[in-house]
C-alpha cells in the first residue's frame, strides 16, 4: 500500500468517525428536548395540582422542591438544573393567578422546538424577555437567535 493510499484511508476513517459522533451529538441534543418537555408537563401538571385553589402564593423553587412537586431530572442538590445545565427557577404572580418556569442556557435548536411546544398549555411563553406567537416559526427563529437562551413559560 502507498502512502496516498494510507493518507486516503486515514482521511475517510477521520470523516466516517465525525460523521458517527455528529450523528451521536444529534440523538443527544433530540433527547435533551424531549427530556425537557416531559419534565415541563411533569411540573405544570404538578404545580397546578399543588396550588389548586391558590394563587400560587410565595412559589419559588424551595417551596416546590419541599412540596415535591419538581420531576428527579430537574433536581441537582438543593438547586433546579435544566437538561443543559442551565437554571430553572420557579415564580409566581399571584395578582394574575399565575406562576411561571424560567429556563436559561438553552441551546438555539432546542430553544426553537421547545419555544413551539404545547402552546395551548401556556399563557405565555417568551424568549430572552420577548413574549412569541407559537405560530410565528420565523419570529421565534429570531428570538432563539442566540448561543444560549432563556425561555419562560407562565402558566395558570
Amino acid at each position: 500500500m502507498s502512502i496516498l493510499e494510507t493518507v486516503g484511508a486515514i482521511i475517510v476513517g477521520l470523516l466516517l468517525i465525525g460523521a458517527a459522533a455528529f450523528g451521536l451529538y444529534s440523538a443527544f441534543g433530540k433527547s435533551n428536548v424531549a427530556t425537557m418537555e416531559q419534565n415541563l408537563v411533569l411540573l405544570r401538571m404538578q404545580t397546578q395540582q399543588f396550588f389548586f385553589g391558590t394563587n400560587y402564593d410565595n412559589l419559588d423553587n424551595e417551596v416546590a422542591i419541599k412540596a415535591g412537586i419538581v420531576p428527579k431530572a430537574f433536581l441537582k442538590g438543593d438547586t433546579l438544573k435544566n437538561s443543559w445545565g442551565g437554571d430553572v427557577t420557579l415564580s409566581s404572580d399571584t395578582s394574575n393567578g399565575s406562576f411561571t418556569v424560567e429556563m436559561d442556557n438553552i441551546p438555539q435548536d432546542a430553544c426553537i422546538q421547545l419555544a413551539r411546544f404545547q402552546p395551548d398549555s401556556w399563557e405565555a411563553v417568551s424568549v430572552n424577555g420577548q413574549e412569541i406567537d407559537a405560530t410565528d416559526v420565523a419570529g421565534i427563529a429570531d428570538a432563539c437567535s442566540q448561543a444560549t437562551n432563556t425561555l419562560a413559560f407562565t402558566a395558570r
